[in-house]
């Protein structure tokens, strides 16, 4: 239902380029520039969305860092989308210890 252009995503990219704070330094200016443009998507994405799908974008927006980040296990997203029901034999073992199944 949400479809949104290349040319949009080029208009955030240049936009968040202007305003990210600048540096000097390559690898804070790369942060600074990530940082604003993060924002400056979820924020324009956010204004287009219904609210009841806005919990949903945030939480793929959020998985989707992790998981660029090395921080997102596989097992734990896969626990935490279908709430660890097995469609198999024996009962997946939980990947957690701060959730019970």
């Amino acid at each position: 239902m949400y479809q949104y252009s290349l040319p949009f995503f080029v208009q955030l990219f240049n936009s968040a380029i202007d305003d990210a704070t600048p540096s000097d330094e390559i690898d804070e200016r790369l942060d600074y520039l990530n940082e604003e443009f993060l924002n400056s998507l979820y924020r324009n994405i956010c204004r287009s969305l219904f609210e009841k799908d806005k919990p949903i974008f945030s939480m793929l927006l959020t998985f989707k860092l992790l998981d660029m980040a090395g921080k997102m296990d596989a097992a734990d997203l896969r626990f935490l989308l279908t709430g660890g029901v097995s469609v198999g034999g024996e009962t997946a073992e939980c990947p957690c210890d701060w959730l019970s199944i």
